[in-house]
């Protein structure tokens, strides 16, 4: 589906509320109302990003290349969360690997079991890895250290980015422009000091979410448990395992 640019989400709104539209040519000039319309906007969208972790329309694919000996990597921009599952070498004839998943691993049982080694082997590194594991800042562990610059690919969930130009897209599909703006409603009467228009449309926002949870998110619910541990759910007994 596609989704609809800060222009666009901004006008609905200013016709909802009865407000003169803004034109693309002073979209980055605005003042009072339009100015405070394309705040809710990014608010609305900001809400609706945060609501869940894994919603299908923030979901990538990174493509890393390792640096030989380099064991630690940062996130990619806008990172929200991983499926730590997706780890793989990319397969290369000329670097002699085929794909390969790496395993999960605890960032602990890095420190005692293989970073010693990592370490030791410096810049020249040490095979083709085997295992990823979260490092200590903003970012993963590739082990042992790759010798060679293989490729790695993961999945993962981008985080909110905020829009800017009158031409910058969400990712919320334009089907639920009506959720987003519902949404930004709200924020216009917070700001205005609305509290009893308010809090209608809070209601309707959420009952909006709740909607968009129900299509995007909970669509397994009798194949998956959806009980969260430590953010990967659980494969319920009902699947057969």
């Amino acid at each position: 589906s596609m989704a609809s640019t800060y222009l666009t989400l901004t006008n609905k709104l200013l016709r909802r509320m009865n407000e003169v539209e803004v034109s693309e040519a002073d979209f980055s000039n605005t003042r009072g109302v339009q100015t405070l319309a394309k705040d809710a906007v990014l608010d609305s969208i900001g809400a609706i990003n945060q609501a869940e972790y894994e919603w299908p329309f923030n979901a990538a694919q990174h493509t890393q290349v390792l640096a030989v000996g380099q064991e630690e990597y940062s996130w990619p921009s806008f990172f929200k969360i991983v499926d730590w599952n997706t780890f793989q070498i990319q397969k290369n004839d000329s670097l002699g690997v085929g794909n390969k998943r790496l395993e999960f691993m605890d960032r602990d049982v890095y420190y005692k079991k293989y970073k010693d080694e990592d370490d030791d082997a410096g810049s020249t590194g040490r095979q083709c890895p085997e295992f990823v594991a979260p490092s200590h800042g903003n970012g993963y562990i590739i082990t042992p250290s790759p010798d060679k610059a293989y490729t790695v690919q993961f999945k993962y969930y981008l985080n909110n980015v905020g829009l800017s130009a009158f031409s910058d897209q969400t990712r919320i599909p334009d089907s639920y422009d009506n959720v987003i703006i519902d949404g930004a409603l709200y924020y216009m009467y917070m700001f205005r000091d609305n509290p009893e228009s308010a809090g209608v449309t809070l209601q309707v926002f959420q009952q909006g979410i709740k909607n968009m949870q129900g299509i995007f998110i909970n669509k397994y619910e009798e194949v998956y448990d959806t009980r969260v541990l430590r953010g990967k759910r659980t494969q319920s007994a009902s699947v057969g395992y």
